[in-house]
């Protein structure tokens, strides 16, 4: 029981900080008014998504997202690594989780310079902080 507690809380977590991370890399289309996720790599071949690198939680700070510019990632809690990919739409990010048993996740976020804010799927606020930026 325990342990199914803390996988749905980790998926919840992880969704979350994928949102808000994902927030600042939408596209706006002008003639249809969708968004979505790009990758872009500047000339010297870095991506310019600043969701790419590592964001630790707040409040745990053994709770790391990692997001890579292919989309794929990463979410440690704690030792316990959930490899992911992820996108994002209109201020939302999804949470695919590679593991079994672990449903797509879809969640609000924001995205302020080296702060990401992932709600949680009861609205509540998950801040991240990025620790590094993609090697």
């Amino acid at each position: 029981m325990k342990d199914s507690f803390i996988r749905k809380s980790l998926a919840v977590i992880s969704m979350i900080a994928v949102v808000t991370a994902f927030a600042g890399c939408s596209q706006n289309n002008t003639e249809t008014g969708e968004s979505s996720t790009s990758s872009h790599l500047s000339e010297s071949g870095v991506s310019d998504n600043p969701l790419v690198g590592q964001w630790r939680s707040a409040n745990r700070p053994n709770y790391v997202y990692t997001f890579r510019s292919d989309s794929t990632g990463q979410y440690d809690m704690a030792g316990k690594i959930l490899k992911l990919t992820y996108s994002t739409d209109n201020g939302k990010i999804t949470f695919r989780y590679l593991e079994e048993g672990y449903s797509p996740v879809t969640l609000d976020y924001v995205l302020e310079g080296d702060s990401l804010n992932i709600k949680d799927s009861f609205g509540s606020d998950t801040f991240y902080q990025k620790v590094r930026n993609e090697s």
